[in-house]
């Protein structure tokens, strides 16, 4: 039973969007009233009326989003919007500072005094506003014939232009059931590959295409003998280039021109080959991040460069979750590195979605006994036959492998596939004849690395994000609760651990 004046569980986010509104709505008038007092609150009102238009239109869309949401997603938003209403409160208690001082004259010289906390409130609704989007792109994914209407509305009426909304529209229409109103062929013919050139230890290849005059990445997903799952992955394949083939400008991800289909003699799919667009301006030749690791072991990148790295990967599985698909490869293989202009380090970009699958498809327990494999999953994951089938959390904890290798900025597998010089005490553990235990040993193994080691490296806030990834499936573990731990099958939750993930990073400043 709720308590008397308390609002309904199911209400909260609308009334904490609604009070958000509010004091949003109220704050921008301030900043009008009182733009004319010094040219740089003229500048702090247009980057208030700015993110406020964006805010405010993100606002709008949650009545007609909630209803399909998930309890844990719910749940998450009413989370950001308690913080956005902190944020607003704030920025309205410090103008009100201003507003309330007599006297033009020492209005201005009280502005010059509150000038950096204007700007970090600003600054801080801008960096909400990012943040809130990658969540309104997950509402947007369940079925939902409201939401649909108000898509279609806002696109003819004309809307602040946003990109997770256009995105997002395209991408239902994909992932619906059936096929789509107007199909646009994804399958191509097969490509004649013109000097491929392999990418380090990718296992994707640059090639260059005669029709066309240009270069692609070519990525292939080979395809098990295992009966009764051809016809489901080959709708995955489908509908994940259909997705790829939409995702220009998403941080991480390449566009994909097509996918060449290749059979065996029986007609059962044997491979299929990924045509992935090379990014306008990037014209330089990738590198995968493991082969980058092996380069500039002794000479570190610059930590903001390391962190943009760390940030643009989670925002690449983010955008993979959010389509419903878990990766299940995260690893410096799996992550090609472009040159970038004026920087050292370059521009990351996700791959290695030969064994990815449709979140909600069961799929067949298998796996291997390579260590190096192993070493990037989950102990309920690893050997042949692994305990659990996978979810989301799991692409968590490889994600947390990948940001301690990055952290420490030394390879953990070798050029001849040994364990690394930073992973030597995990050699005598490898050793063990009991799959379970090893695994469980390498594990906290890693935690200790990121508890003692990166600290010093690269700060308390990314080593507590490395240690919350790789505990994230422990019942104990600070991105998630106990209900959270019990409920579902883990997807809706762990789209929620990997938000978490990137709102701290994006936290993080040098």
């Amino acid at each position: 039973m709720e308590a008397a004046g308390s609002v309904p569980k199911a209400l909260e986010p609308l009334a904490a969007a609604n009070t958000c509104l509010q004091v949003g709505q109220n704050l921008c008038e301030r900043y009008r009233d009182i733009r004319g007092l010094h040219k740089a609150l003229g500048d702090l009102n247009i980057r208030m009326e700015n993110v406020w238009i964006h805010i405010a239109y993100q606002l709008g869309r949650i009545q007609s989003s909630l209803e399909a949401a998930h309890d844990v997603l719910r749940d998450h938003i009413t989370d950001l919007l308690n913080s956005l209403q902190l944020h607003l409160h704030t920025a309205w208690e410090n103008l009100e500072r201003l507003t309330d001082t007599k006297g033009r004259i020492k209005a201005i010289k009280f502005f010059l005094f509150l000038r950096g906390s204007l700007e970090k409130d600003v600054s801080v609704l801008e960096k909400w506003r990012d943040m809130f989007s990658r969540t309104s792109y997950m509402l947007s994914l369940p079925k939902n014939p409201t939401l649909d209407g108000a898509l279609s509305m806002e696109t003819k009426k004309g809307r602040p232009d946003d990109n997770v909304g256009t995105t997002a529209k395209v991408n239902r229409g994909v992932l619906a059931d059936g096929p789509p109103k107007q199909p646009s062929p994804i399958w191509m013919d097969p490509v004649r590959m013109h000097l491929p050139s392999p990418i380090g230890y990718s296992g994707a290849q640059v090639i260059f295409d005669n029709a066309t005059n240009r270069r692609y990445i070519i990525e292939t997903i080979t395809v098990d003998s295992c009966p009764g799952n051809c016809d489901q992955l080959g709708q995955d394949v489908e509908k994940l280039a259909r997705v790829l083939r939409e995702s220009n400008g998403v941080p991480g991800v390449l566009s994909c021109k097509g996918v060449v289909r290749k059979q065996r003699v029986n007609g059962t799919p044997e491979k299929f080959e990924f045509i992935l667009e090379i990014p306008h301006g990037l014209g330089g030749t990738p590198d995968c991040l493991r082969s980058i690791l092996h380069r500039s072991t002794q000479e570190p990148h610059p930590l903001e460069e390391r962190f943009h790295l760390a940030k643009q990967i989670a925002k690449a599985v983010i955008f993979v979750h959010n389509l419903n698909f878990v990766h299940k490869k995260i690893r410096p293989e799996a992550i090609l590195v472009f040159p970038n202009p004026g920087k050292i380090l370059g521009i990351p970009f996700l791959i290695g979605f030969q064994m990815f699958r449709s979140a909600d498809w069961v799929t067949y327990r298998a796996g291997d006994e390579s260590w190096s494999e192993n070493l990037y999953r989950h102990p309920n994951r690893q050997g042949s036959y692994p305990d659990i089938v996978y979810r989301m959390q799991h692409d968590i904890y490889s994600l947390g492998v990948v940001l301690l290798e990055i952290g420490m900025w030394t390879p953990f597998v070798g050029e001849t596939g040994e364990p690394g010089l930073a992973l030597s005490q995990i050699v005598p553990i490898l050793q063990d004849s009991d799959q379970r235990k090893k695994a469980t040993r390498v594990k906290k193994v890693l935690i200790a690395m990121a508890q003692n080691h990166l600290p010093p490296k690269v700060g308390t806030k990314y080593a507590d994000i490395v240690v919350s990834c790789l505990s994230c499936l422990d019942r104990d573990s600070e991105l998630v609760s106990g209900s959270e731990f019990l409920s579902g099958d883990g997807n809706p939750v762990g789209a929620r651990h990997i938000q978490k993930v990137l709102n701290v990073l994006d936290e993080i400043e040098v």
